[in-house]
């Protein structure tokens, strides 16, 4: 253990080249902002009484290393993208839950949190939409959604949904068998530590790898978001950029950000449309 004042610019380099060579990118990124938040944080409510110095090492990944990193994870794993018939076969064997999951991955570009925090109250399956502001970043999204995802959904929600064990568990759409939500976040505490530690439980990560797994799709790196990649990249090939980023919970990009107030439902069928042609080419 160290003292806060005793950390040194060449601590803090050297911690970044280790999380760098064990983790890679994504853990440096993460790490140093909540680090230096931390010692910001400190000092401004005078918990410390000057800054920390990090030193010109201890910065978040440059453009280079992050292409760099992209490029060598593609190179052992191949790109973050399932092929149409891979994406059937996990529809056909999937459990109910993880089939909706798989369809709103496919159908919006959902991620592991936007499927485990998803309100009932956003989705309406008669008119075929999910309407809510996505919680990762409070910005309206709007998913038209398929025949398929809205008889998952509906099995899901209305026939299988396992009895919620907390009160506040029951406005969600995913609970586990033991109705618990697919994510938790818990503080544990450890008398024999002075400071309580935080904790993430995932569920969706470790039960989609089970099921590529069972189907001999595993590669490394590559998971259940690569689903929201997969939708993104069909996307993209209708060229509306905007109706994208609404289903998809991006802000719009630019003054276009402030002056457009509503994009139409057609629109958004179209994007979401184009991709399902893409997973069914024959219907």
């Amino acid at each position: 253990e160290r003292c806060w004042d005793d950390l040194r610019p060449a601590d803090f380099s050297e911690y970044r080249l280790y999380l760098y060579d064990k983790y890679g990118v994504c853990a440096i990124d993460r790490t140093i902002t909540v680090v230096r938040a931390m010692f910001k944080h400190a000092y401004e409510n005078d918990l410390i009484d000057h800054p920390v110095k990090y030193g010109g090492q201890f910065n978040k990944p440059t453009a280079k290393e992050r292409r760099q990193n992209r490029s060598q994870r593609d190179r052992i794993n191949g790109k973050r993208l399932f092929e149409p018939a891979q994406i059937r076969k996990m529809l056909e064997h999937g459990s109910t839950q993880m089939k909706a999951m798989i369809l709103l991955g496919i159908n919006g570009g959902f991620g592991n949190t936007d499927c485990a925090e998803l309100p009932i109250a956003a989705v309406d399956l008669d008119s075929a939409v999910i309407d809510y502001e996505r919680t990762k970043t409070a910005i309206q999204r709007i998913i038209p959604l398929w025949p398929e995802t809205v008889t998952a959904l509906r099995s899901v929600i209305e026939d299988e949904r396992p009895a919620a064990q907390r009160p506040e568990y029951e406005d969600l759409v995913f609970l586990t068998k033991y109705g618990h939500p697919w994510k938790q976040e818990k503080i544990l505490e450890d008398l024999s530590e002075p400071i309580p530690k935080g904790t993430r439980q995932e569920a969706i990560s470790p039960e989609f790898r089970k099921l590529l797994r069972g189907l001999d799709m595993l590669r490394g790196g590559v998971g259940f978001y690569a689903l929201r990649h997969t939708f993104r990249t069909w996307a993209d090939e209708t060229n509306d950029q905007h109706a994208i980023h609404r289903i998809m919970g991006h802000t719009i990009p630019g003054m276009s950000g402030i002056y457009v107030e509503e994009i139409s439902l057609d629109r958004l069928r179209a994007v979401v449309n184009h991709v399902r042609s893409k997973l069914w080419p024959n219907q």
